[in-house]
């Protein structure tokens, strides 16, 4: 079925070339088409798969994404929300098909001359919609937000700091609302991952403070706690995952943390 549907867009995109059919005539059934595919993309046994056929497609289709870029990536990462904790094996080509969205919705853009201001307001909008999503109590949705963040900065040969510091007191302000240990394994871990995150980059995103600290203390008590104490009413095969998950965290993040602490000599239990 891939395949037919594949052939027919090419079929459509071609006939652009006939000396009696004009683009307009091409583009509405185009635009009804992908719109479909978009709402296909809910579908569990569909997924992506006609997305990611536009993708491949000729210019035609390749105009249409660009300008429903927010759209489709919106729906794609309500799709990545909406998969199982499991990770499905072919995670990596849906993933693919997100950075192929940005990849032609954004390549072209121009960050020099006048071109720069407009360039410059779309990647900031995208990161927008990104950056949030690093704390995602989903493995799957803040590691593609990750991804996506890279490419879109490696587009402009900026430092990442400099697109994400206008969303970075949002961002941090919900994760040092709550004590960790108040919150589920899975987003106490999404809490710590865009930490890690924010702390990797050079320069670090986040200040060096007594709220920055007191998350360390957290992640460190937590790291040290025995098992049996953090399963609490969990069942023990999921809890025990979920735990090694967490440790992985905590200690990515102690460890990234590391030159930053060496800043506050006095705060040896942190160090």
């Amino acid at each position: 079925m891939q395949d037919l549907v594949a052939i027919i867009l090419e079929d459509l995109v071609a006939m652009k070339n006939l000396p009696n059919v004009i683009r307009w005539d091409i583009l509405p059934i185009l635009h009804h088409m992908t719109n479909h595919f978009t709402v296909l993309c809910l579908n569990e046994h569909t997924r992506c798969s006609g997305i990611k056929l536009m993708t491949k497609t000729l210019h035609q289709a390749y105009r249409w994404i660009g300008e429903h870029e927010g759209k489709l990536v919106q729906t794609l990462l309500y799709i990545f929300k909406d998969l199982p904790l499991d990770v499905p094996c072919n995670i990596d080509n849906t993933i693919d098909i997100l950075l192929d969205i940005l990849c032609i919705g954004n390549s072209h853009i121009d960050f020099t001359g006048e071109g720069m201001p407009s360039a410059h307001n779309k990647l900031i909008n995208l990161m927008g919609i990104f950056f949030p999503e690093i704390q995602n109590s989903h493995p799957i949705v803040h590691q593609a937000s990750q991804k996506c963040i890279t490419y879109l900065v490696s587009l402009s040969g900026w430092p990442t700091v400099e697109w994400l510091l206008p969303y970075c007191d949002r961002m941090l302000s919900s994760v040092y609302t709550k004590p960790l240990c108040a919150l589920l394994f899975s987003k106490q871990i999404g809490m710590i991952e865009a930490i890690h995150y924010c702390v990797s980059l050079k320069p670090p995103l986040v200040q060096l403070n007594e709220e920055l600290l007191r998350l360390l203390h957290e992640t460190l008590a937590l790291a040290d706690t025995d098992d049996i104490h953090l399963l609490g009413q969990e069942s023990v095969h999921q809890g025990t995952i979920e735990i090694t998950k967490l440790c992985v965290a905590c200690i990515r993040l102690l460890t990234a943390a590391m030159p930053i602490t060496d800043l506050f000599s006095c705060q040896t239990q942190t160090r």
